[in-house]
């Protein structure tokens, strides 16, 4: 049996190389069906070889890097132990995903219209971020991994609802980071509870996908006012003197801070 096993593994191993990129795709993706959540015979040949196969994050091919980010996403969250020692590795290739943008325009009859070839695999990374932030925090810097949640702040919609979830998490593991952070955070926030249905959603999508981004912005505001002597901080005092003086927002804060259970009144006027 472990003969077999070895075989096996030098055999994908050698498909990581092959000139063919759905070959490519093909192995890495097999290698997140022997990642499960229990524990298997084959775990400690994927602990010490899985860092070759997730070298595919850095493939020229947009398809297998996706299919290695899904592969990395599953192993973060079904074992993170397996790739804990790799993450020096890992977390560059991640990084830079979340920066790539291709865009292009299609036309469809007499209009034309925006894609990103790219839109697939930056969801991916910023899933895998998530992940990695739930499973191998210990392993981060998390100055570095702020740095992308800022990116992610300013991209697309769906992104924008994951980094927000990520901040409010890293206000529970590390608050201060947070605070040092502050002012890059509040930029992309305002801006969407500045922005109108034309700007966030161009190409017609619904209404409440656009009314959800801007109850997901104003849950990470409302977690960031819980952060202890956060009131000291002049750019928050003033975003917030904001967010209370516009009727809409008002409103908004008002209805999440009432879904939060929250029994703390803070930012009253």
């Amino acid at each position: 049996k472990q003969w077999y096993q070895r075989r096996v593994r030098a055999k994908l191993l050698e498909y990581t190389s092959s000139s063919q990129p759905y070959v490519r795709s093909t192995v890495v993706t097999a290698i997140k069906y022997t990642v499960t959540d229990s524990p298997q015979p084959i775990d400690p040949l994927l602990r010490q070889f899985i860092g070759q196969f997730l070298s595919l994050l850095k493939d020229e091919d947009l398809n297998v890097r996706r299919m290695a980010l899904v592969t990395l996403n599953c192993t973060a969250h079904n074992k993170p132990a397996l790739i804990r020692d790799h993450m020096e590795e890992i977390l560059p290739n991640l990084y830079k995903e979340t920066t790539i943008k291709l865009k292009r325009e299609v036309e469809m009859g007499p209009f034309k219209y925006p894609v990103d070839d790219a839109l697939d695999n930056r969801k991916a990374a910023f899933e895998c971020m998530y992940t990695v932030l739930q499973n191998c925090i210990d392993r981060v810097n998390i100055f570095q991994f702020l740095d992308h949640i800022e990116i992610g702040l300013k991209d697309v919609p769906d992104i924008k609802m994951l980094t927000y979830l990520m901040v409010l998490r890293l206000i529970q593991i590390n608050p201060n980071a947070v605070v040092l952070k502050l002012d890059n955070i509040l930029e992309p926030l305002r801006d969407t509870f500045n922005s109108k249905l034309k700007d966030i959603c161009p190409i017609g999508q619904e209404v409440e996908k656009v009314n959800e981004l801007k109850r997901s912005a104003m849950r990470t505001v409302i977690g960031m006012s819980k952060i202890p002597e956060i009131e000291k901080h002049p750019s928050f005092v003033e975003f917030m003197k904001k967010i209370r003086f516009y009727k809409e927002t008002d409103n908004l804060f008002k209805q999440e801070l009432q879904a939060s259970d929250s029994e703390e009144m803070v930012w009253e006027n």
